[in-house]
């Protein structure tokens, strides 16, 4: 199984998902950008681990239990699924309009399961951290150059470590989700694929691999 390759997106695709990325949030903050691009090359697994504390508890267990909350409070996401970072790798499932189009949550916990086949390589993603600063600092005018060194001085960026959202994104994106593979959840799921939520072209043609 391929585990590390070239992201399948040219440059002009890259930047047009991180520019929507960028408009559609006014909220985020640098770290919710370096969050938002580390799931889109690395996947969920690692920062679930470390954030969530409940190793013990079943997957299948706490996704149910979240669709309940969700249902019990009204909340549900307009979207199935959206991509992740800027590397083509994994896309972020909404679990409860997931549930809601009558999709099985075990098949979405197998591939929660599979996911971490598909993981990415550091370098790519230290490229398109690059990428994401400059652009960034286009569109977003309020924050600077050292803004983005003295975040990478803080979390100790060599290391790639998980990082979780911060608190005003989170209220903002309230939604439950998993993240898994692009390319298991478009084979199980081809009806859901869309590549115009890619890139800005009218075409047919396929980016995904």
């Amino acid at each position: 199984m391929q585990t590390e390759r070239e992201s399948i997106l040219t440059q002009k695709e890259k930047l047009f998902l991180l520019t929507k990325f960028v408009e559609d949030h006014p909220e985020a903050e640098i770290q919710d950008f370096y969050k938002w691009l580390y799931y889109g090359e690395f996947g969920m697994e690692e920062s679930t681990l470390l954030m969530t504390g409940r190793q013990s508890i079943p997957e299948l267990h706490v996704v149910l239990s979240e669709i309940k909350k969700e249902e019990s409070e009204t909340l549900e996401s307009e979207l199935i699924w959206e991509p992740m970072g800027l590397a083509a790798r994994f896309v972020k499932v909404y679990v409860t309009k997931y549930y809601h189009t009558d999709c099985p949550v075990k098949r979405l916990v197998n591939l929660l399961e599979r996911s971490p086949a598909f993981r990415g390589a550091r370098m790519s993603f230290k490229l398109d951290w690059n990428l994401l600063k400059e652009t960034v600092l286009e569109l977003r005018p309020e924050l600077s150059r050292r803004d983005f060194i003295n975040f990478e001085e803080r979390i100790n960026f060599h290391q790639l470590p998980a990082m979780p959202y911060t608190d005003g994104y989170a209220v903002k994106n309230p939604f439950a989700y998993r993240v898994v593979s692009q390319k298991l959840f478009f084979d199980y799921f081809p009806e859901f694929e869309d590549n115009s939520v890619f890139h800005p072209f009218s075409g047919n043609e396929s980016i995904i691999g």
